[in-house]
């Protein structure tokens, strides 16, 4: 089926004027707040001109684009100005009210400009968008299943010719839990078509070939039920509204997808705002290009320590890790977590020298181009763990005691709570800190309190490699080969004073080939 060529922005989860939260190890200054506070609207501006930038069609807006509660006059006047910049480059905007966002909070506002349209939830026609006097794009926020309601009335614009339009629908997991109960209600569900049953051979025509992180295992009625709406309503791509995390599914009728956020509030929710430029070509074949929106971005990034490292060769090579990282243009404020790993030792000896108050001095901020990048660092500490080889050792015993990932996954936690003999209540309670639990800094502890308890020399936990057959073949006929006088260096006779030179020797080698290398106090055996 032909369709006319179109390309669009669908952003989504806006959230104008609600500040990001953010971890500080320094002082909060005046310029550093008004940015956090104003990154939600940055990132909408970026939104503006990407859409002017692209020459796009339209932009499309679903859901939550702002928050009604906050009453924020702030977030109302910055979307009037960014649709008014639309509207002087001819560019209309689609908007799908959500949750936070409701109809009457969008009929609330004055002075909307013509080129915005805000689409009914209950009720209504799907909104057309033309293009030299023929409709190319409907969009919609309610659906109907057929083209004409009981009354005759014609619900979904069909092309007056061959070329059809492209047509945009919403869709949530609210609205399919209302439409799950309202088909137990009807007692003709069978007739029903939204009747949610596992259809093998619905399942089999209409698999879904593409998911990427939004539909989970276990949710094939949710699938069935977009498979049948996108059929029924004769849609070409469903906004997924109502949702944070970035998804795109793809479906025999079309696309299900959710854009994100264009800022995330913590990186919690994601390490970066990203909307979509959707391209549509003439066969009605679709393509989604991420584009990054955020204005304060988080990044993970991890350095393996040795014993000897020094704090100067440390800072450049985070000063590196840095400068390496992808920059987008919306970039203004970096929050960098840093984990820092290594023997015990080496990372006591950093967390003594106040390495967080260091790297906020050396590395605060950086230049990219024409504009500075403010980046602001958290640092964790993280211990190896430990083999001493004796497993009569009480420390070594510790060691076996503790989980051997310091991250455990998120499933891991509420299995564990599910298979726990608490209490409903207090599992409720700790299923609801499950996103919240440091993992790296509960190990860190645990391997630092082992340490403390069981080790009296620290340099124990310096890992070392045993010598190869070859090194010790080596040795031995160096050894064999020394002087007399060698041979009695040390008072002993008969005894070889043997030096084993690690000048080019690895030294406790980690399964991603970061080393640690040998301390001076043991270069001499």
């Amino acid at each position: 089926m032909p369709f006319h060529p179109q390309r669009f922005i669908h952003a989504a989860n806006l959230r104008l004027d609600v500040p990001v939260s953010v971890y500080l190890s320094e002082q909060l200054t005046a310029k550093l707040r008004h940015d956090l506070e104003d990154a939600t609207l940055s990132s909408f501006g970026f939104v503006i001109e990407t859409c002017i930038q692209q020459h796009v069609d339209f932009l499309l807006l679903s859901g939550n684009v702002f928050v009604e509660a906050d009453r924020s006059l702030r977030a109302r006047l910055g979307l009037l100005s960014g649709f008014r910049r639309l509207q002087e480059k001819g560019i209309p905007v689609f908007v799908l009210p959500g949750d936070a966002d409701p109809p009457e909070a969008w009929r609330a506002i004055p002075n909307l400009p013509d080129n915005v349209t805000v689409c009914a939830t209950a009720g209504g026609d799907p909104e057309p968008l033309e293009r030299d006097g023929k409709i190319i794009t409907t969009v919609a926020a309610s659906m109907w299943y057929g083209e004409k309601d009981a009354f005759g009335i014609q619900l979904i614009p069909v092309g007056s010719d061959v070329i059809e339009p492209f047509r945009i629908g919403a869709v949530s997991r609210v609205g399919y839990a209302d439409s799950k109960r309202m088909a137990g209600l009807t007692s003709t569900a069978d007739e029903n078509l939204l009747i949610l049953e596992e259809d093998s051979e619905v399942n089999e025509k209409f698999p879904a070939v593409d998911v990427s992180t939004s539909v989970a295992d276990g949710e094939s009625g949710f699938l069935l039920y977009m498979n049948k709406l996108m059929r029924e309503c004769r849609l070409n791509y469903l906004a997924l509204c109502g949702e944070l995390e970035r998804s795109l599914t793809r479906l025999e009728p079309g696309i299900v997808h959710c854009p994100g956020t264009t800022q995330p509030r913590s990186d919690r929710e994601a390490d970066r705002g990203l909307c979509s430029l959707i391209s549509v070509d003439s066969t009605g074949d679709v393509t989604c290009e991420k584009i990054n929106t955020s204005a304060v971005d988080w990044k993970q990034l991890s350095v393996t320590i040795t014993p000897q490292t020094e704090l100067n060769e440390l800072l450049e090579d985070m000063r590196i890790a840095l400068i390496e990282l992808p920059c987008s243009l919306s970039d203004r404020i970096w929050l960098v977590c840093w984990t820092l790993t290594g023997p015990l030792p080496g990372v006591k000896s950093f967390i003594e020298e106040d390495l967080e108050l260091a790297v906020a001095v050396e590395l605060g901020e950086f230049q990219v181009d024409d504009r500075s990048i403010r980046v602001l660092h958290q640092i964790k500490f993280l211990p190896d763990a430990w083999d001493l080889g004796d497993r009569e050792h009480l420390a070594q015993q510790y060691a076996e005691l503790l989980p051997q990932t310091e991250r455990p996954s998120h499933s891991e936690l509420l299995a564990h709570l599910e298979n726990s003999d608490v209490t409903k209540g207090w599992n409720r309670r700790l299923t609801a800190l499950a996103d919240v639990i440091d993992r790296t800094r509960i190990t860190t502890q645990l391997r630092s309190d082992g340490a403390d308890w069981f080790v009296t020399d620290l340099s124990e936990l310096i890992p070392h490699e045993p010598a190869s057959e070859q090194d010790a073949a080596v040795s031995a006929a160096d050894a064999e080969t020394q002087p007399a006088d060698a041979d009695i260096a040390d008072g002993h006779p008969n005894e070889a004073a043997i030096t084993v030179d690690t000048g080019n020797t690895t030294i406790g080698a980690d399964p991603e080939g970061d080393t640690a290398a040998l301390p001076e106090s043991a270069t001499n055996s």
